[in-house]
């Protein structure tokens, strides 16, 4: 059985109560979980996606490495408008470490944790810069049809891949990214 906290402290009362008593009686207690901590990844196809537990069917393109789609609601972005602390907030939220700039649909920029502190350098009030000061605005942006090599070539830099279809914003492509995709193809 997987519970959390709080079925296991009432089965640990239970079974506390048993074995104090000197007569076999029948107990009952309950395992009150929701789901809505731990068992919530159950829930999340994309991070039932990432740990191989369900498959997208493979397209045979680069947006085959994409773990977080756009057009799936699964990235998580920014607009140029926005303030380096709702950045960091969404950051901190998702534990991610950057995230595309969008600006009428197609990525204007990428801000990651560096640009954050090279920009608030701790200062606080720099916090409500917006993200336009602080993103930047070179993005490696490849077609899905692109091959597997342009790929290689762009995170060989250190950078973060932008996949597009018809520069249509399909989602970011991280060397974390590649490896899960990679070892989820094994898997199968």
């Amino acid at each position: 059985m997987l519970a959390g906290s709080s079925t296991g402290t009432l089965l640990s009362a239970a079974l506390r109560y048993c074995r104090a008593q000197s007569r076999p009686k029948r107990v009952v207690t309950f395992a009150c979980d929701s789901g809505n901590k731990y068992l919530s990844k159950m829930f999340n196809d994309d991070w039932m996606r990432q740990q191989g537990l369900i498959a997208r069917p493979e397209q045979g393109d680069l947006s085959d490495f994409i773990a977080l789609r756009h057009d799936e609601g699964a990235t998580v972005t920014a607009a140029p408008d926005d303030t380096l602390a709702a950045v960091f907030t969404r950051m901190r939220l998702y534990d991610i470490s950057q995230l595309p700039v969008l600006e009428d649909g197609r990525v204007v920029g990428i801000v990651d944790e560096w640009d954050l502190i090279r920009h608030v350098q701790g200062d606080r009030q720099r916090f409500f810069l917006p993200v336009s000061e602080a993103m930047s605005r070179h993005v490696e942006t490849l077609d899905k049809h692109a091959p597997e090599s342009e790929l290689q070539a762009i995170l060989d830099r250190g950078l973060v891949a932008v996949i597009a279809d018809n520069a249509r914003f399909l989602g970011l492509v991280t060397r974390s990214d590649v490896l899960t995709a990679w070892r989820n193809r094994v898997a199968q």
